[in-house]
This record gives C-alpha cells, structure tokens and sequence, in this order.
C-alpha cells in the first residue's frame, strides 16, 4: 500500500507543479476576460444629446437642444466630467434683430439675450439648466416691440427606442470598433451619443478614438436599426 502511494505521489507532484506554475496565467486570463463583460460603455458617453424641443412660426423655427456634455469640451478620446445644459437655437429671416429668449421650467424662469452666429447663420444660447425630462417648454421670444410666444414639443416619442439600447446596437453592429479599443482597463475612447430629428428621430452615434479618429454610426431611434457607417 504505501509503495503505491508513493508512485502515486511521484505522478502527482509534477502535475501539481504544472498547475501551480500556471495557476497566475489563468487566473491573469480570467480576469481580463470578466474586466471586458462589466464594462459600461455609456459611462464613456462625453455628449449626450437626450431630448430635442421644435417650435415654428412663419418666420422664426426655435429648436431647444437638452446635452450633457463633457468640461473641457474636446474629440480627443478621452472622456471628462459631464453637466447638463440647455441650447438653444433660433433661425430667423435677418440676423440683424436682438432676441431675449424666457423659457418657464417647472414653475421658474430662464433665458437670456441670443447672440448671432454669422458662419452658421441662426441665434444661439446656452445656460445650466436640465430640461431632459419635459415634454413641452413654454417660451416667449422679444424682439424690439415685438413678441412671440411659442410653445416647443420634444420629438420622443412611446416608442423611440431608449439610448443604452441605441448604444448596445452598434456595439453589435460594429464589434471591430469596440474591441480594437477595449483593454483590460477599460474603454479607449469616448462616444457621442445626439438624438436628431428630421421628419423623424435619429441618432448619431460617434465613437473617438485617442487620435481623435471617429467611427460615425446613424441609427433610427423608432427600431435602433443601424442605417449608415462611417470610417475614420
């Protein structure tokens, strides 16, 4: 009995060597391959836009941009602190007119005089204020003697798709982007993430790298189809 322990313990200790050699290897390999699962890649999203408002007249189309974008604001891969703001811009036949923008937000006021923008041709401003919640903002908008109240409607709808699943659907779409840019430490890059709307809701999806490279995704935000993509 004891002579074939000792064989047996002669196989064995070669073996458990083995796997004691190995043991940190595997462990190493286990553990990157649980660092890529947990990942949440929306927490690398360093501009969201959530919500967008429209209103029009017969001269005037007031559109109100909710965004959490990130400080300092820069495509350079890496995303930073975010804080909620609201913009806001206003096309007009002139720009040669001074518009005062009051929005009512939850039983408050907020606003302010709007600056022109010569290159892109439309007023714009842009203060604190997190509006990704509303469904309609009321907004009266003074121009000399003149006044205009309007009342912008968010594009969402019941059934815009919701943005982690916008953001899931690309990872699906375009794992190559994803991979190549994924570490044992995390994501390499940051994501912009902007609900559009031109006769319906889209999102753009743009993924930067640390070159300041992006991959460009548009996406339908009634299905999360995945409609068009763009390389670097």
């Amino acid at each position: 009995m004891k002579s074939q322990l000792r064989q047996k313990n002669v196989v064995l200790r070669p073996i458990l060597l083995i796997l004691l050699l190995f043991l940190p290897i595997f462990v190493s390999l286990l553990g990157l391959s649980g660092c890529k699962k947990s990942i949440d890649y929306f927490s690398y999203v360093s501009e969201f836009r959530n919500n967008v408002f429209l209103a029009e007249t017969d001269d005037l189309c007031l559109r109100i941009h909710s965004v959490v974008k990130e400080t300092p604001y820069a495509a350079d891969g890496v995303a930073n602190e975010s804080t909620a703001r609201t913009e806001v811009f206003l096309s007009a036949p002139e720009g040669t007119q001074n518009y005062t923008l009051k929005m009512q937000v939850e039983g408050k006021e907020y606003g302010g005089e709007l600056s022109y923008d010569n290159v892109k041709a439309e007023y714009f401003l842009s203060f604190s204020l997190d509006i990704s919640a509303q469904k309609e903002l009321t907004c009266t908008l003074q121009c000399s003697e003149t006044t205009h109240q309007l009342v912008a409607t968010s594009v969402l709808r019941n059934e815009t798709v919701a943005p982690k699943d916008i953001l899931a659907n690309v990872r699906t779409y375009a794992p190559d982007v994803f991979e190549q840019m994924t570490d044992k430490y995390g994501f390499k890059g940051e994501i912009y993430l902007r609900l559009l709307y031109e006769d319906a809701p889209y999102y753009y999806v743009g993924i930067i790298d640390r070159n300041g490279d992006i991959y460009a995704f548009l996406v339908n935000a009634t299905n999360g189809k995945v409609l068009a993509r763009r390389n670097p």
